[in-house]
């Protein structure tokens, strides 16, 4: 009896893994993806602007249960002179800075991000849409528009994405 146990055992096992590999390759945004550029366009003049330059530093993961984290940073941020920062080291480097993390749903081409913590707090709570194409390993995104929290007009951002290895 306790190896016929120990065969259904494994046998479910199996099938755990193979429904839970499945789910990883269903959805083709999940796992790790490293920064590699982002601008935001203007939606009036067209305007582009390069946030954080030309390489900005910056990580996004997808799981497959549906929940997504991202930072990116402007690589020549400085670090405060003290563990603690003066007001205007923290001013700084949170205008430096994007991070998110919360639940995620994809519909065709539609990424659609729900923010439960933010480094802006006006983020959390809200959707964020998004259109994406993946590509071998790259993952390309534009956002609907918005108001830039840095510039403080109405942008699309465009950022692309290289898979982690």
């Amino acid at each position: 009896m306790k190896a016929s146990f120990k065969i259904v055992l494994a046998i479910f096992a199996l099938a755990i893994s193979a429904v839970s590999s499945g789910a990883w390759a269903a959805d083709p945004i999940v796992g790790t993806w490293r920064l590699v550029s982002w601008s935001e366009e203007e939606t009036g003049d067209k305007t582009v602007h390069k946030n954080f330059g030309d390489n900005p530093s910056g990580l996004i993961t997808f799981s497959a249960d549906g929940r997504m984290m991202v930072i990116f940073t402007d690589p020549t941020r400085k670090a405060s002179a003290a563990p603690k920062a003066t007001d205007a080291e923290a001013a700084q480097l949170y205008r430096t800075m994007v991070a998110y993390a919360g639940r995620y749903k994809t519909d065709g081409d539609k990424l659609i991000q729900y923010p439960e913590v933010s480094w802006n707090q006006a983020f959390t709570g809200t959707e964020q849409t998004r259109f994406f194409e993946v590509k071998g390993d790259r993952l390309q995104y534009k956002t609907t528009p918005f108001v830039s929290p840095f510039i403080g007009k109405e942008m699309v951002a465009t950022l692309v994405w290289e898979r982690v290895k």
